[in-house]
């Protein structure tokens, strides 16, 4: 017998076979694309992009008409929180901070549904922002969602709502998210 060297009998010969490459090599690169893409949106999501520190110092949307030396929106005591995750408001959580005008620096404690948490951060009279951690107790709450982990939270003075409002960023190996956070005072 006559061997033919296998395959269905069709060859990719001429202008035919380029424009086959040239449409194959494509659809991947776009496909690679779109995997790097998802990748990276991935790898930065829940990761702010700028430190607590870099944070409270940078104010791109310069607060006109606050008193640079106004201290009234940092007040020692009860404060609630809220903060949207998994497509709903989580809240309203009360915690108490203190804060200290000679060092610039804020300490507290609270709980939530995720568990008991301890809160160290920063602020800015200049900028009206607040740049805090809050670690939750390993232990505590819920089992399912407490890793004891750290939150970056990220927030600036709203005058008109009379509270601060920004951002929360969760990066562990088991989870990684960013959303809407508010915290008003209560007392």
């Amino acid at each position: 017998g006559d061997f033919s060297g296998g395959g269905s009998g069709s060859s990719c010969t001429g202008d035919n076979c380029f424009y086959q490459t040239v449409m194959l090599v494509s659809i991947s690169g776009v496909i690679g694309l779109l995997i790097l893409i998802v990748g990276v949106s991935n790898y930065w999501k829940g990761r702010p992009t700028q430190t607590n520190i870099e944070f409270i110092k940078n104010d791109t949307i310069k607060n006109c008409n606050q008193e640079k030396s106004d201290t009234s929106m940092f007040k020692s005591g009860c404060w609630k929180s809220q903060y949207f995750q998994y497509v709903k408001w989580c809240g309203s959580n009360r915690l108490c901070l203190l804060f200290d005008n000679d060092s610039m620096t804020v300490i507290g404690a609270g709980s939530d549904y995720v568990g008991y948490f301890t809160i160290n951060g920063i602020y800015s009279l200049e900028t009206s922002r607040l740049g805090l951690s809050k670690k939750y107790q390993l232990g505590t709450g819920n089992e399912t969602e407490n890793l004891g982990h750290t939150v970056t939270i990220q927030l600036t003075w709203n005058k008109i709502r009379n509270q601060f409002e920004g951002k929360w960023y969760v990066q562990t190996k088991k989870y990684h998210d960013e959303d809407v956070f508010q915290l008003k005072f209560d007392g």
